[in-house]
């Protein structure tokens, strides 16, 4: 197949689906792989896996994603890899996330590996806007922040932790 259309108000189900191009303005319900070359449109999407270069859309609900490029509002996964960058808008919830620049409105993120974070504060923008705003962003703080990395810094210790020993066997008393 070349081109999947999934018109708006329209529920859509398969097992596995491949095609080059995808466009999702209603709802699509992948129960294990979804590939595609491009994955775009304002709908609902929801596999198992998710395979793709670039993917533009508003909601993604899957369990493993890897693709090239990431830009969405809403995205819930277990897994993201994310090559060259990934920029959500609303909100990212996943469990491990790897990316070269990832680009953030609102996280709930348990293990990041990404050469460059940008968390931008919550407004009501357009992807567009959202992309804008996250790269001119990462130009300032390459400019403003400082050139060295601090890496196995010294350190001194300035006073032990008390260690508190409780002795289980008295006997719990109760307060008169």
């Amino acid at each position: 197949m070349k081109t999947v259309y999934i018109p708006h108000g329209e529920t859509v189900s398969y097992e596995n689906l491949t095609t080059e191009r995808l466009v999702v303005k209603g709802c699509l319900k992948v129960s294990c792989d979804l590939r595609a070359k491009i994955i775009s449109g304002g709908g609902f999407i929801e596999a198992g896996r998710v395979f793709a270069d670039d993917i533009r859309a508003d909601d993604l609900e899957c369990a493993s994603m890897a693709c090239t490029r990431l830009i969405a509002k809403r995205v819930e996964t277990s897994e993201l890899f994310a090559s060259e960058s990934a920029a959500v808008s609303c909100l990212l919830s996943a469990d491990y996330v790897k990316a070269r620049r990832l680009f953030v409105g609102l996280s709930d993120i348990d293990e990041v590996e990404a050469d460059e974070i940008i968390n931008l504060r919550q407004k009501k923008r357009s992807l567009f806007r959202f992309l804008l705003a996250s790269s001119l962003r990462s130009w300032w703080t390459r400019l403003t922040a400082p050139a060295e990395d601090v890496v196995d810094a010294e350190y001194e210790v300035k006073e032990t932790t008390p260690v508190v020993h409780l002795d289980a066997e008295e006997e719990n008393r109760p307060a008169a």
